[in-house]
């Protein structure tokens, strides 16, 4: 700490604290256009200036002047306040006067500053500027017009998304933010650069002309994209959703978000939303009260072990742990689970079998701290973006090597020595136990392991796994096998991530267990900085873990209950949330069963592929209109509360469970708090939590390791002459299929594609957005063909979020799916 005078008041500050920082943490305020704290301090607007007294009463900018020992700092002399209008008349002098009209207009830095020094009048004049505005994108407008050259945007986009999609232009008086060769904006459309914006130069367009900011209510929450578990402010008008509120002190991410959690939040108050409940009658789906619906979905229900649920892990951990909690006790059926039954296997199986608990060794935190990130496929950013940004955070301002092992190249390949490995899709597993013997060749594992139970049997199968042998069948050069395991090994903190969720069917238990095995070895576990850490797909997937949502003592899996809905042997089917018609694997095979069960009710947001097939709908809330709590990926337990009221008659899936329990004769709590004091009484980590102690912030649940050694079971890749390796998995834009109802994804990325390298394309005669036919053994799909370079010549990418055309029409849920090509 260093101790220092601000304004004849005596302050302590941390050593690496700015004057601007030090000034902050003591409450003192000091005007500023071009500081966010995410970002590297850089002097550009000049409105911070400062008197320093042992500089003899110079002037100079407090956010990048560092905070010294016995510093006597002045921030308001009469000579300061001059300079700082001084500054306002400058940046005024070309900058429009159409605050009225203005977007910002009551959120606007320069227009707050200009209040605050009372500056009614300009010494210059000039002419206004007259730049063209972009209004091509299309979800941020450019004005800059109102451009003030803090440079926040430029930044952002470089040291944060690690884009690079502004810049400056020009020089002098002419100087302008703009893309390369003044093109209109292209980039990952995160609205990053929006965000941090003081100014209307750059303005989220689904939100313009909404309302103005004074006439929002503000509300905390958590996005209920992926299990990242990002805080937002979701900010209301009208009982509305209209927008989301930047905030630079929210949670670990300081308030940034992707582009789902900035643009994809209109399916909240989407007109497409199911408001009353549906009956099947006469073939046709038409309205009923909900005592009606309720009545004939409880008495299909007393059907014991023939009645089967699949629930979304997007459901809070109160609703999860009741709807259990109603199978067991009310129904009296096993048969429950979510994620198709193998997204959540990495946890259940494979970190169960291997770590003691169903959960991470590491947290997102982690990321910054590691020497070392070994990412397990590049689509990691594609699937979680704001981790993403924590990696090329960590990668381009602290100097973390990046180690990446993945089926095709990604965004995350193109950071600053960043080191990608690209192996044949599905030989993952064989390349990790590759990994681990190499590190025992090497002598570099962790000598105190070799107590640990099922290290012989390890040692003995991994004798199957030598690098020579793996290079052979992985696309991999045996020194590129032993120098990835030396780097790893040698590192003092190093961190596995890889993703899960219903695209990535191979990353599954036995890669948790290959990736635990590696980090076991090593000693990588129990440090700051070290462990693995499992990306869940939904906002809740880990809470639906916690919540034990998944088959245990005899019960069906997901893909076992349709089996046995086309068996008969399922006679109800209750579904919440998931559509499993356009998620699942197989979709003949989905629709047949769904065809056949007797009876399926379905519980959702919106008129799904799957509702459509029900008996019974019922209309559910989303995030923002029900209370309870999420648990992110890395445990993370948050609470979230109604920022709206429900959209007509929609209730909570808690509300909804707890009314059917009630005509099953039991007795539901009353509130979702009630549930959750239920849940910390028995859910280990979470002792102790109340809705309370978590405030805005949330709590880490703990995580108990006792590591173990098991022996993954490596997948047999397929081959067939002449066809071409598919792989599936998430885009950038999409999580899942809510975000099909998101207008700012569907604006970005409206369709599924198929991704091609040029190679393959060239051979076909494809070029860009021909229509291709996609076959396989399961069917055959058509769809526009997309170029890239980052595909490997023999291997095509299919997202799976798109109804329109599902690529389970292809794809039967294997990790690699062998298909042809025709135009």
């Amino acid at each position: 700490m260093v101790n220092l005078t601000i304004d004849d008041k005596q302050v302590t500050a941390p050593k690496d604290s700015t004057i601007y920082d030090a000034a902050k943490l003591n409450g003192i305020k000091i005007p500023i256009l071009c500081h966010d704290k995410k970002l590297k301090p850089f002097g550009a607007c000049r409105m911070c200036l400062v008197e320093i007294e042992q500089m003899k009463g110079r002037q100079i900018p407090a956010c990048t002047t560092p905070a010294t020992e016995g510093m006597i700092i002045r921030t308001n002399t009469p000579d300061i306040i001059k300079a700082r209008k001084l500054v306002l008349e400058l940046l005024l002098l070309n900058h429009p006067l159409d605050c009225p009209v203005c977007d910002k207009g009551g959120d606007c830095d320069l227009q707050n500053l200009t209040y605050d020094y009372e500056l009614n009048s300009n010494r210059f004049i000039d002419s206004k500027f007259q730049h063209e505005i972009d209004y091509n994108n299309p979800l941020i407008e450019r004005d800059m017009n109102r451009c003030v050259l803090c440079g926040k945007c430029v930044r952002i986009c470089d040291e944060i998304v690690s884009y690079g999609a502004l810049t400056f232009i020009d020089r002098g008086i002419e100087t302008k933010i703009g893309c390369d060769f003044e093109k209109p904006l292209d980039c990952e459309f995160c609205g990053s650069c929006v965000s941090v914006c003081p100014v209307g130069a750059l303005l989220a367009r689904p939100f313009k002309h909404k309302a103005r900011f004074w006439a929002l209510t503000k509300h905390n929450s958590v996005c209920g994209y992926c299990g990242t578990g990002c805080n937002l402010t979701l900010g209301v008008k009208d009982d509305k959703v209209l927008t989301t509120v930047y905030d630079e002190n929210q949670g670990f991410h300081k308030g940034q978000l992707c582009v789902r959690g900035r643009f994809g939040y209109q399916f909240i108050n989407s007109e497409k939303r199911l408001t009353t409940p549906l009956i099947r009658k006469n073939g046709r789906l038409t309205e009923a009260t909900w005592d009606e619906a309720l009545e004939i979905v409880a008495g299909r229900l007393k059907g014991g072990t023939a009645v089967a649920a699949l629930a979304t892990p997007r459901l809070t951990n109160e609703e999860l742990s009741l709807f259990k909690k109603m199978m067991l006790e009310n129904v009296g059926s096993k048969n429950y689970d979510h994620s198709a039954g193998y997204a959540h296997r990495a946890l259940t199986e494979g970190f169960a079998s291997s770590f003691g608990s169903s959960a991470s060794s590491a947290s997102i935190p982690d990321i910054q701290k590691s020497d070392l990130l070994l990412v397990i496929k590049t689509d990691s950013y594609e699937t979680h973006p704001v981790i993403g940004f924590e990696i090329n955070m960590g990668v381009k301002n602290k100097g973390i090597k990046l180690n990446i092992l993945s089926d095709k190249r990604g965004k995350l390949s193109k950071l600053p020595g960043a080191n990608t490995l690209v192996h044949i899709p599905g030989t993952e597993v064989a390349v990790i136990n590759a990994l681990c013997k190499s590190v025992i060749d090497q002598k570099l594992a962790d000598p105190s392991v070799a107590s640990l139970p099922g290290h012989a049997e390890l040692i003995k199968a991994l004798s199957d796994f030598t690098p020579e042998t793996i290079a052979a069948v992985s696309g991999l050069t045996v020194e590129k096998i032993n120098k990835l395991a030396a780097d790893y090994a040698a590192a003092e903190k190093a961190m596995i991530l890889f993703p899960t969720g219903l695209g990535y069917a191979g990353h599954a238990a036995d890669l948790a267990r290959a990736v635990a095995n590696l980090a076991i070895l090593t000693g990588k576990l129990g440090k700051e900085g070290c462990g693995v850490l499992c990306l869940s797909e939904k906002n809740n997937s880990q809470g639906a873990v916690d919540m034990g949502f998944y088959p245990q003592d005899g019960g069906d899996n997901a893909l076992q209950i349709l089996d046995a809905c086309s068996a008969g042997t399922i006679k109800t089917l209750l579904i919440a949330g998931e559509n499993p018609v356009t998620s699942y694997p197989d979709n003949a095979k989905v629709k047949a069963a769904l065809d056949a069960v007797e009876f399926l009710i379905v519980s959702d947001l919106f008129m799904t592929e799957t509702a459509e097939l029900a008996d019974v709908v019922l209309p559910a809330c989303s995030f923002a209109e029900k209370e309870g709590t999420y648990t992110s990926t890395d445990r993370r337990v948050q609470h979230v509360k109604p920022a709206i009221n429900k959209i007509g008659q929609s209730r909570s899936d808690f509300e909804i469970i707890s009314s059917l329990i009630v005509k099953l004769g039991g007795t539901p709590p009353t509130t979702p708090a009630a549930q959750f004091s239920e849940i910390t009484a028995n859910t280990p980590g979470y002792e102790g939590m109340t809705y309370a102690t978590l405030g805005n912030e949330g709590a880490f649940a703990p995580v108990s390791i006792q590591p173990v050694f098991v022996v993954p079971v490596a997948a047999q890749v397929p081959a067939a002459q002449g066809k071409l390796a598919l792989v599936t998995g998430s885009v950038l834009y999409h999580n899942g299929t809510l975000s099909q109802h998101g207008e700012g994804p569907v604006h970005v990325c409206p369709e599924a594609y198929v991704e091609i390298s040029r190679s393959d394309a060239g051979r076909s005669s494809i070029i860009d957005n021909d229509l291709v036919t996609v076959t396989s053994e399961n069917g055959s799909l058509q769809l526009k063909a997309k170029l890239s370079i980052r595909i490997p010549e023999g291997v095509v990418f299919i997202p799976y979020h798109f109804p329109a055309a599902p690529v389970n029409m292809v794809w039967s849920g294997s990790a690699v799916t062998m298909v042809s090509l025709s135009k």
